[in-house]
């Protein structure tokens, strides 16, 4: 009974070797590939913002400060000449009521002055240098009347002497009134004139000054977008604006990013440099909608390195500019997109596949199918491929790891 069950048991173990030999002889069968032709694309891999390609800035234009009455909620789409927001106007409005009560009467003095004050100050002193000029030419006939009276010793010569300067001190006073009379003209109405038309025109300045501003207090939308809300400093914090807020002059607290044509920014590595240049094709997918499509070019790579937050500091990095075509639906601007830049392109390649080449410092190595390591020459590589250029032939064997 023993000796049978020993020998069945020896049997087994002996069919058991058998099989682990033949399973160690398939694991040691390297695996092997051949090259082919075919096509291989490069795409380079570059992650970006969606933005707007122009984006219109809403400031507060009203001078001083603002308190904001009526906004536009946050993403809006608005036409141009839409309601952004208004602002309360009632100060203003009190402002402009009082100013036009001034400019009327700022032209009422310039129009008395021109038409009244001014001739009749005239009036008077060409009246008075008239009454002058006669008085002296009675006198004047007077005198020769005395003289004739004092030839026929009639009259005292103390008499004529009188007479004589009674005269002079005419001839002195309608002097006295002409200058006046010039000098009232050229220079003392001539100012009055200057300072009246000056206060219409300050008042005219104020008052449209006033009333532009009151206009600033709706602000309506320069161009066709998508209403989006900026974050500002109000009150202590850091956040978008409320109806109710103060705003002050100059403060922006609304964007509009025009719809019509959108880019992505971004930074690609020194190293992917050569393979970016403007005019290659790009397919991008925003993370935030990975079912959307987008197409377009690189239109522009910066001249000029630049350091990234995050990053080390010797690592450089370039700016890039996509533009982009259309977008088949509306999508908001800051999202994450990612993009594939068409780096290069060959429709009849010599190929393997990527995991058949290794690097060894920094030369390309394959190993044929007899063991035999051999460097070769690569080119364009995308996802799974990589371009054999030389050192392989269509058909030859290699080694896979």
């Amino acid at each position: 009974m023993r000796r049978p069950t020993i020998n069945r048991l020896a049997a087994g173990a002996l069919a058991a070797l058998a099989l682990a030999g033949c399973g160690r002889g398939a694991a040691d069968a390297p695996r092997t590939t051949a090259t082919a032709r075919g096509p291989v694309r490069m795409a380079l891999p570059f992650r970006g913002e969606l933005e707007a390609r122009r984006v219109e800035t809403i400031s507060v234009g009203v001078q001083g400060s603002a308190v904001l009455a009526e906004l536009v909620p946050e993403g809006t789409r608005v036409e141009a000449g839409d309601l952004l927001a208004r602002f309360d106007a009632s100060q203003i409005a009190q402002d402009l009521a009082r100013q036009e009560n001034e400019l009327v009467r700022a032209r009422q003095e310039l129009d008395s002055l021109e038409k009244a004050e001014l001739p009749l100050e005239l009036l008077e002193l060409e009246t008075k240098r008239l009454d002058a000029r006669t008085e002296l030419e009675a006198e004047e006939r007077f005198l020769a009347s005395v003289r004739d009276l004092a030839g026929r010793g009639l009259m005292a010569p103390e008499e004529v002497a009188q007479q004589e300067a009674k005269i002079a001190a005419l001839k002195t006073r309608g002097e006295q009134l002409d200058v006046r009379l010039e000098l009232t003209q050229k220079h003392v109405h001539a100012a009055r004139l200057a300072k009246a038309r000056a206060a219409l025109e300050a008042a005219e300045r104020q008052r449209d000054f006033t009333a532009s501003q009151l206009a600033l207090c709706e602000m309506r939308a320069p161009v066709a977008g998508t209403a989006t809300l900026v974050p500002l400093p109000v009150g202590g914090e850091y956040r978008v604006a409320h109806v109710g807020d103060t705003l002050y002059h100059n403060q922006a607290f609304l964007c509009l990013p025009d719809p019509a044509e959108h880019v992505v920014r971004g930074y690609v590595g020194e190293a992917e440099l050569p393979w970016i240049q403007p005019g290659r094709a790009v397919a991008a997918v925003p993370e935030a909608f990975p079912d959307v499509q987008l197409t377009g070019r690189v239109e522009s790579v910066g001249g000029m390195a630049q350091s990234r937050p995050g990053q080390p500091a010797w690592r450089k990095f370039f700016p890039v500019l996509i533009a982009l075509d259309p977008l088949p639906r509306p999508l908001p601007v800051g999202i994450t997109v990612r993009a594939d830049v068409a780096a290069g392109e060959a429709d009849d390649a010599l190929w393997l596949p990527r995991e058949a080449v290794a690097w060894r410092n920094g030369t390309a190595i394959v190993q044929r199918a007899s063991g035999e390591e051999v460097s070769v020459a690569t080119g364009l590589a995308d996802a799974t491929r990589i371009e054999i250029v030389s050192g392989l032939a269509t058909g030859d064997e290699v080694r896979l790891p």
